[in-house]
């Protein structure tokens, strides 16, 4: 790569994480570009700027600490060491800064002095990871040093043997991948430079607590299968093709449950103290893991202390920033922040939240634009009859002679069937992502309602607008605000403003219909279930006329079919919730005229099944347990219920089956037929199939119709079937 091709890739890669400000995968080209053109203030800026978000990540500190010692800035390298010590949990770290301080503390020109010092650094280092179970380096480093040290008396001799047996009473009590080692180095030692009699009652006196020891790792090595990675993960369970976040996470989970088991026996500040530990290394080595975070704050928050709370706090914030889009995350630290009456940094949670996910939203609907841009293809005269509508004078705004004609014609798409595909993948991602921010405004106006009043909850409302995508689940939740802070009037206007845009929204309509149950409002209940059926009939019949058209526009056909099967649900959803109402407070009449238009509107409606639906009590199904010697709901509990085991058929009763001929199947058992009756007698799999075919309209002779109908008889009727001949 030329030296001006360096500053081009490296602005490149600065816009997009500036867009992507958590995709390490991007960041870690960053940083190796940046070290190759070697700019000192551009290295350290770019450096800052990661560690600020992933202030965890080891391996990038270290890179940067050697980078300020190549540089020989040592007070750059101890500013940087102050600032990762406390955050990270890592070994090569310690190793890293306890080598930095041999190097400026020479113990062969600074004597004693800084032999003392040295000894401190590993102090500090075994007691921030002697824990960790790959510590053993840190462990060697330490002996090691001790062993290099030549006493020039008696006295410093039996100092240094007494410092090095310290250090290996240390180390053998705690579990290590490498604890046979360390115990077979100690023996030696202890044989090489005590006398025989005094050796074998120092090691049998650590035995004890050694052979403790040593299963311990070996049920963790049986828990963690040997496939724990300890190097930082760039996935979240959402991007995890591979499954690896989840085997990983389960495996950090397995660690976490040894650990509190205390199989150990530890006393409880040392227990915390491991399992804290394991907790910061999962983190640290799957950031984008929000169960992680939250179960580690759950873990902290349950100590009586309040410094504990406050790291929790502060260590969730951190994920928060790793985790800008999840909501347990989210949701969990707004609720740490309100218990401690944080009202501000709340609410900046969810505003933070919120902005990320709305910048979701535009971001998946440029892709959608794109990939309508890409599959427009205007049928032929179109685009010459559009621009010449386009070019017409515009009418007056209060023109009312507005004609058909006139209108510009609508723009058709044809999808490849891989367009299709991916159209419908983002339009999903789209309608989640809406659902997604309208779920943050609903309880961001249930928190406001709980810390600050109705007043900041109106607040809240009037920023709609700020989302044009709003689902009416947030209108839905405000009226429920206003009407339980006994503003009935005010609640009836905002069903009414929300009617305006959902009018054909069959969610919103069941919603408004049960708020209406609710006020025993029957008038006002017969107008609403009126106006909402007629709009979701009208729907219905809309989306079957396209249906039954023709078409190649493979992703409209499937969109109708979504709607229509979301109508008719709610439409079905929203009389029998009205019948039941009827049933229980209305009259007679009522409930066997709305009976009677529910089967006109479903005509395959099991007219037992809809009469039993109103003589039930909560799960409890009278009619069908003892009157037709069915599977009626028990009171017991689930898991306490006894299921009577599958009687095969007898002898006798083969005998009274048909004669079937050789190779083909029993007829299936009642269960079985049972659970096809949902589907016409029909297996769920031909089911599905039947399900994701296009609808009749699309086959026919090849020159009208997508799909040639004639050539589909051909290729079914040459199919060889199991047991055929070819």
């Amino acid at each position: 790569m030329t030296t001006n091709q360096v500053p081009d890739v490296i602005g490149q890669l600065r816009r997009t994480v500036d867009t992507c400000p958590t995709d390490y995968l991007l960041w870690t080209k960053l940083l190796d570009q940046v070290l190759i053109a070697d700019q000192e203030d551009q290295i350290r800026a770019t450096f800052d700027k990661y560690l600020g978000i992933f202030k965890f990540d080891a391996k990038q500190w270290a890179n940067y600490i050697n980078f300020e010692l190549n540089k020989g800035d040592l007070k750059r390298v101890e500013l940087l060491f102050a600032r990762c010590l406390p955050v990270t949990a890592d070994v090569e770290l310690c190793r890293t800064y306890v080598l930095y301080v041999r190097r400026v503390n020479d113990v062969i020109t600074g004597g004693e002095k800084a032999r003392a010092t040295v000894v401190l650094a590993f102090d500090f280092a075994v007691n921030s990871v002697g824990i960790d179970l790959d510590s053993y380096d840190l462990w060697r480093d330490y002996i090691d040093f001790l062993k290099s040290w030549t006493p020039a008396i008696n006295y410093e001799l039996q100092l240094k043997n007494t410092a090095i047996r310290k250090v290996y009473r240390r180390c053998l009590v705690i579990p290590n991948t490498k604890l046979e080692t360390l115990w077979a180095d100690y023996r030696k030692w202890e044989n090489e430079t005590t006398p025989p009699n005094a050796a074998s009652k120092l090691i049998a006196d650590l035995s004890a607590t050694y052979m403790e020891v040593r299963p311990w790792t070996t049920e963790w090595h049986n828990a963690t299968e040997g496939l724990l990675r300890r190097k930082l993960t760039p996935h979240s369970p959402t991007s995890d093709p591979n499954n690896i976040v989840a085997r990983q996470t389960a495996l950090w989970f397995r660690w976490v449950d040894l650990e509190m088991a205390n199989k150990l026996a530890l006393p409880p500040a040392a227990l915390r103290q491991r399992v804290e530990y394991t907790y910061r290394r999962a983190t640290a080595v799957l950031p984008f893991v929000p169960e992680l975070w939250f179960r580690q704050s759950l873990y902290l928050a349950s100590a009586d202390d309040e410094g504990l709370r406050t790291a929790c706090i502060a260590h969730l914030a951190d994920g928060f920033v790793l985790n800008p889009a999840s909501y347990l995350v989210a949701f969990r630290l707004s609720e740490l922040y309100e218990k401690e009456q944080m009202y501000t940094e709340a609410r900046q949670v969810y505003d933070s939240a919120i902005a990320e996910l709305v910048c979701e939203h535009a971001q998946t609907q440029a892709r959608i634009d794109v990939l309508k841009t890409k599959a427009q293809a205007l049928v032929p005269g179109l685009r010459a009859e559009k621009t010449e509508k386009t070019e017409k004078p515009e009418k007056s705004a209060d023109s009312e002679d507005d004609d058909d004609d006139d209108e510009v014609p609508e723009i058709k798409y044809a999808y490849t069937e891989a367009q299709a595909a991916e159209l419908g993948a983002e339009n999903r991602k789209l309608t989640d992502s809406a659902a997604a921010v309208t779920l943050l405004y609903v309880k961001l106006m249930a928190f406001c309602k709980r810390s600050q009043g109705i007043k900041e909850v109106r607040a809240v409302f009037k920023q709609r607008k700020n989302f044009k995508h709003m689902e009416y689940q947030f209108y839905v939740e405000n009226a429920l605000h206003e009407y339980y802070s006994d503003n009935k009037k005010t609640a009836d206007k905002v069903f009414d403003l929300a009617m305006k845009t959902y009018g054909k929204d069959g969610g919103f309509l069941y919603a408004y219909l049960d708020y209406l149950i609710i006020l025993n409002s029957v008038a006002d209940l017969n107008v609403v279930f009126e106006l909402a059926v007629t709009a979701l009939l009208k729907e219905i019949t809309a989306d079957k006329e396209t249906l039954e058209i023709a078409t190649n526009d493979v992703f409209k056909h499937q969109t109708s079919l979504e709607r229509l099967d979301r109508s008719r649900f709610f439409l079905r959803k929203m009389v029998q919730r009205y019948i039941n109402f009827a049933a229980s407070h209305l009259d007679l009449d009522t409930v066997l005229s709305l009976s009677k238009r529910y089967i006109q509107y479903f005509p395959d409606t099991d007219e037992l099944s809809l009469f039993k639906d109103r003589y039930t009590m909560g799960d409890f199904d009278a009619i069908t347990r003892f009157d037709m010697n069915g599977a009626g709901t028990s009171e017991e509990p689930p898991k306490l219920r006894k299921t009577e085991p599958k009687k095969e058929p007898t002898k006798e009763s083969r005998s009274l089956l048909p004669a079937r001929p050789d190779g083909l199947p029993l007829p299936p058992t009642p269960s079985v037929v049972a659970g096809n009756q949902q589907h016409g007698f029909v297996g769920k799999e031909i089911y599905n199939l039947l399900h994701a075919l296009p609808n009749a309209g699309c086959f026919g002779p090849k020159s009208e119709h997508l799909f040639d109908s004639a050539k589909l008889v051909e290729l079914f009727a040459d199919v060889v079937l199991p047991g055929e001949q070819a």
